[in-house]
């Protein structure tokens, strides 16, 4: 039975690799994690109110034509109607029986990511955070079993607490030394428009500037977002009827407004400003009254811009998703060690070892590094030297040098020679461990640009 389940797993990591990245969105319950996987769809798909969907784990892929399953725990899949293009609050099947929910959706978002929607952590409800930690961290009723997830979007409403931190450790644990937090997580500040501020999103801006930095080992980036305004500017909720009733509210004073449903106020149409407030919220019923007089297409456009989810994008396609394959790799390279440790096989050990000292694996060892540098020493200098190799930028940049069109291919050799000497002399400087590791990884990074270079012999600046 070991035997069998150990090849389970080994199946499992084969099939990750092959697929788009998985990225998981977990947080507290009522964080917002469903509003913010329905902006990045593009749909309003996901359920936000309480019911037997919001309950399950729910993996969201593409594919086409749309439909969704319900995955059972026994490996049946029974298939389940999409009401109205969104998923339905009754499953039709027992809950207890249920691993998770797939959708298949033709949106341009998943193409190049698998979004994993979990129930809340912190519940009362010990079956939710059961199957939350299950999906990311793995079964705990297999020692071998691993989590599905890649990566994070970590959600937090107005800051992180103490189990959210403990959360993040135990996921960089599951994933193994290779992989750890800062690299493949994110953080999401969500509900940022209804901070309790004078000007909300700034303020939430600033809480998440705060969060980046005094946890810089947990999360590779916070960012500041309004999942309702993300949702209703992409999911087709901002009609011209919308638009128009938030018009209407132009006259009424700013300090009136907040208090509508409250207040009995002449010139204030409370049907007006409910069926505007159900849409765009408290922050959108004051801000966006003025992009509302332009119509519906005006009013869409500031909810996108004001919301933060193009900012989240940037990171997401900047970062994550061409890091996807090595994170894929370091992920299940440290999962297979793990595996064989618990096993006892040395043969697996010893090939996971040989993997990693193959040059063309050497990404690995770099991202290992950026991660210890942003957990310990984020202002190193050695961080954008990194940065610029993971991004896979030009050589004549990645060396730091002016772009010289008759010193490319070949003719860079040398600097890049001088580069790996220079590293190492800084790694005999080093005063911190995670500075002179990663000095010593850049001497390598270099080297191996060397010998590519003097390979290539082109006339074309490699990259």
């Amino acid at each position: 039975m070991a035997d069998l389940e150990v090849r389970g797993v080994l199946d499992e990591l084969l099939v990750g690799l092959a697929e788009p990245l998985r990225l998981a969105v977990v947080g507290r319950v009522k964080a917002g994690k469903s509003t913010l996987v329905n902006a990045l769809i593009g749909r309003r798909v996901a359920p936000t109110a309480a019911g037997e969907c919001t309950r399950v784990v729910t993996w969201y892929r593409y594919g086409s034509p749309d439909r969704a399953e319900v995955v059972l725990r026994d490996g049946a899949r029974v298939p389940l109607r999409l009401d109205g293009r969104r998923l339905p609050e009754q499953l039709g099947v027992p809950l207890e029986d249920v691993s998770r929910v797939v959708v298949h959706l033709q949106a341009g978002a998943l193409r190049d990511l698998t979004l994993i929607d979990t129930p809340g952590l912190a519940t009362l409800t010990e079956e939710n955070e059961a199957a939350a930690r299950a999906a990311v961290l793995g079964q705990e009723c297999s020692k071998y079993a691993t989590g599905d997830a890649d990566a994070l979007l970590y959600v937090v409403r107005e800051s992180e607490r103490a189990d959210d931190i403990a959360f993040l450790h135990d996921f960089a644990a599951a994933s193994g030394s290779l992989t750890a937090s800062a690299v493949n997580t994110l953080g999401v500040l969500s509900q940022a428009d209804l901070f309790n501020a004078q000007d909300p999103m700034g303020a939430a801006q600033r809480t998440a500037r705060r969060i980046a930095s005094t946890s810089p080992g947990q999360f590779g980036g916070v960012v500041a977002v309004s999942g309702l305004l993300a949702q209703s500017a992409r999911a087709g909720q901002v009609s011209e009827t919308v638009a128009a009733a938030l018009a209407s509210l132009d006259g009424v004073a700013d300090a009136i407004l907040p208090a509508w449903q409250s207040l009995d106020v002449s010139g204030l149409d409370k049907a007006a400003a409910a069926q505007a407030f159900s849409v765009v919220g408290p922050y959108g019923l004051l801000r966006g009254r003025g992009p509302a007089r332009q119509g519906a297409t005006s009013l869409r456009r500031w909810c996108e811009e004001a919301s933060g989810i193009r900012d989240l994008e940037e990171v997401l396609e900047g970062t994550m998703v061409p890091r996807a394959h090595l994170i894929k790799a370091s992920r299940t390279l440290g999962q297979l060690s793990r595996l064989g440790r618990r096993v006892g096989c040395q043969r697996v050990l010893d090939l996971v070892e040989e993997v990693e000292l193959d040059p063309v694996m050497h990404p690995i060892a770099e991202l290992r590094a950026l991660h210890d540098l942003l957990g310990t020493a984020p202002e190193s200098a050695q961080r954008p030297r990194l940065e610029a190799l993971l991004a896979g930028l030009p050589a004549w940049q990645v060396l730091g040098l002016p772009e010289a069109p008759d010193r490319a291919g070949s003719g860079l050799a040398p600097d890049a020679r001088e580069a790996a000497s220079r590293a190492r002399a800084d790694a005999s400087l080093a005063v911190t461990p995670a500075v002179a590791a990663a000095a010593t990884v850049l001497a390598r990074s270099y080297q191996i640009l060397a010998h590519h270079l003097e390979a290539r012999r082109g006339p074309a600046d490699p990259t």
